[in-house]
């Protein structure tokens, strides 16, 4: 059976009232109107909702029963109501988005920062993992969105990827007292001869090369270490590592802006391989809601001002020109 919201507030209105004409006034309805529902509610219910008398309408049992129900009814639906008009003015609701390690750290906490600001109303939660545990939550429906180095996903049937314009640079970082710090001019193979820390699975357009400059550099060195020597996704601790140990580790330089103005890392150099293509990865045929839209506008802006500020760095810290790449995005 059927029960339009009218009718729950026509029952209420004439329970209070206690008149199908005060009723019928207050509901800015005729009377006969009004007549006329109540009696096809009871006939649905094959008995009546009211008692009519000369003094009043009085509510029976079963209509006391039917009041309190269409009160708890017409709650729920204005409270409905309420939490719509809140989510179309951002002022409730809830997003879930992942990250690899380090466009979390660059990217999403920026975004998130300012989003959250502007919406203090609306929850964030962010996942900083590998890709391929991203596009498990992502299929699972747990995430909303993730944006990772997406080279490895390109071939999933699945997966809708829209590439970043610019990629991000990475650098070899080790701290500032390590012995190839003030050396110029080495490369990666020199580099690998000692241990690599990693916050994250390599792409295989990185891996391969550094793989081949691994091996270059265990024929120069006594015993062989293994590739890498820490993998940790934490960046924190990546950092911390770093810089307590002769350790070295690839970044990409919005990642360490504090350790490099404080002297604490230096760069050691990079190959023209080393670089970093995110991508926003969704899941086809999910379509975003209205605050992970919002949300990921702001994740466009905060990629856009972390490659400028690369740049800036770069043009600080590197040692010799950095190289920027950019993507030609095709408009679909």
């Amino acid at each position: 059976m059927t029960l339009e919201l009218q009718q729950l507030r026509q029952v209420i209105a004439l329970a209070e009232h206690r008149s199908f004409v005060r009723a019928a006034a207050a509901l800015h309805i005729s009377q006969p109107a009004l007549s006329r529902s109540v009696q096809a509610l009871e006939r649905r219910f094959g008995s009546e909702l009211f008692v009519r008398s000369r003094s009043g309408a009085v509510p029976t049992d079963l209509g006391r029963l039917y009041i309190e129900r269409a009160r708890d009814l017409l709650r729920m639906a204005d409270e409905l109501d309420r939490e719509a008009v809140r989510h179309g003015r951002m002022q409730a609701g809830r997003v879930v988005v992942g990250a690899g390690p380090y466009p979390a750290d660059a990217v999403l906490a920026r975004a998130a920062a300012r989003f959250g600001e502007q919406y203090p109303g609306v929850s964030i939660r962010i996942h900083a993992r590998g890709w391929d545990e991203l596009a498990r939550l992502l299929r699972s429906r747990e995430l909303d969105f993730f944006v990772a180095e997406t080279s490895t996903l390109q071939r999933e049937p699945d997966l809708e990827i829209a590439p970043m314009a610019s990629s991000h640079v990475l650098y070899f970082v080790a701290r500032r007292t390590h012995p190839l710090a003030r050396k110029p001019g080495i490369g990666a193979a020199e580099i690998l001869e000692w241990p690599l820390v990693t916050p994250s699975r390599i792409p295989p357009r990185v891996l391969d090369p550094m793989l081949a400059a691994h091996k270059a550099a265990s024929q120069r060195v006594t015993s062989r270490r293994p590739f890498p020597s820490i993998e940790c996704n934490s960046l924190e601790a990546v950092k911390r590592i770093v810089a307590n140990s002769d350790a070295v580790t690839g970044m990409i330089l919005s990642c360490i802006v504090d350790e490099l103005e404080a002297g604490q890392l230096v760069l050691l150099g990079r190959e023209p391989w080393m670089y970093l293509q995110y991508g926003v990865v969704s899941l086809k045929g999910m379509p975003r809601t209205q605050v992970a839209d919002k949300l990921l506008d702001y994740v466009m802006d905060a990629e856009r001002e972390t490659t400028q500020e690369e740049q800036r760095l770069a043009t600080r810290f590197a040692p010799g020109r950095a190289v920027t790449r950019r993507i030609r995005v095709s408009k679909s």
